[in-house]
């Protein structure tokens, strides 16, 4: 058994609970990562619960991360491999959870992702993303074909994750879970690009399609299509999340993500083509048309004449989207 197992979850009081479980079972001590703890260089700054029960050998703990906590910072502090995180879901309301357009935390300050228009879902995401192990409570308080909609959806987001209907904490911790390659690969998304997208429980009504186009995007058509694509024109998008270019931003790599009803598409940096100049991005939901999903997008791409006409005039083209921190751009005009 691994040494540290993080517990994750949005539903803070059932992860709480099944933390103190899970602590209980193994006799291990408990400890409560919140956000301000982070500031540390490691988790050891956690709080700290007695338990006459525990035993005392070195790092052996479970850590109950907090509703707000930077997920990736806190497993990778501990070493990353070495955690075993396990993502809490209550069956109740999951996919509410991945459409929730509610911020992470009310009372951010300006500048602060956690009070961002759909942090809470974007937080449940990435949560369902990074685990090891993802386990249900309250199953047995949903119909059988909603929870088969809700495994295969999590599986879908989580190729590598073993998914278990909880039934206590030591028979969640079985089989071994897989701890390969850096934990962002993880993600359904990443692993739809690498090609390497095979999830362990499906459903005929859970998709991931992969989206390629060769053009930039204009950002107007675009913003209009997400609207389309919002309103469920294609399906019921969940999750997508990739790469894309913008034709008024040339030279600018970006990365698009995406949970429920919540957009971001923000500059990873400058681009000198060696990417390509199009879009690559991965889209998981329910019901989805590939056909139509495909069809929405490819409009918002540039056509034959605006293509041709080269970054200066990409450039002049209305751009609706949120404004980007200045980034250089790099990539020359391919027309030239």
């Amino acid at each position: 058994m691994r040494r540290t197992i993080a517990i994750m979850g949005v539903c803070a009081p059932e992860r709480r609970t099944y933390a103190e479980r899970t602590a209980a079972a193994l006799a291990r001590p408990l400890q409560l990562l919140r956000h301000a703890d982070l500031r540390s260089a490691d988790l050891r700054s956690a709080h700290a619960l007695p338990n006459p029960r525990t035993r005392t050998d070195g790092d052996d703990v479970v850590i109950d991360l907090g509703t707000d906590v930077d997920l990736i910072h806190a497993i990778t502090a501990r070493g990353a491999a070495e955690v075993e995180a396990v993502c809490v879901v209550d069956a109740r309301h999951m996919v509410g959870d991945l459409l929730d357009d509610a911020a992470l935390v009310a009372s951010a300050p300006p500048g602060d992702t956690r009070g961002d228009v759909g942090a809470r879902a974007r937080q449940a995401a990435l949560a369902l993303e990074l685990a090891t192990r993802i386990v249900w409570i309250n199953w047995d308080k949903v119909p059988t074909a909603a929870l088969a909609v809700q495994m295969a959806l999590a599986s879908h987001l989580n190729p590598l994750a073993v998914v278990r209907l909880t039934r206590d904490p030591l028979s969640d911790l079985h089989p071994e879970a897989s701890h390969e390659g850096e934990i962002l690969e993880r993600a359904g998304w990443v692993r739809t690009l690498n090609g390497e997208h095979d999830p362990y429980m499906r459903d005929n009504r859970v998709m991931t399609l992969r989206y390629e186009q060769l053009r930039p995007f204009h950002s107007a058509r675009l913003s209009a299509a997400l609207d389309r694509l919002d309103e469920g024109a294609a399906g019921r998008l969940v999750r997508s999340a990739g790469f894309c270019r913008l034709a008024s931003r040339p030279g600018i790599l970006a990365r698009w993500e995406h949970v429920g009803s919540a957009m971001w598409i923000e500059p990873l940096g400058a681009d000198d083509g060696r990417m390509g100049m199009g879009q690559e991005i991965a889209f998981t939901g329910l019901d989805l048309s590939a056909p139509k999903l495909a069809h929405i997008l490819d409009q918002a791409a540039l056509t034959d004449d605006e293509f041709a006409a080269g970054v200066s005039t990409w450039t002049a083209f209305e751009d609706p989207l949120p404004a980007w921190p200045a980034v250089q751009s790099s990539l020359p005009d391919p027309t030239d």
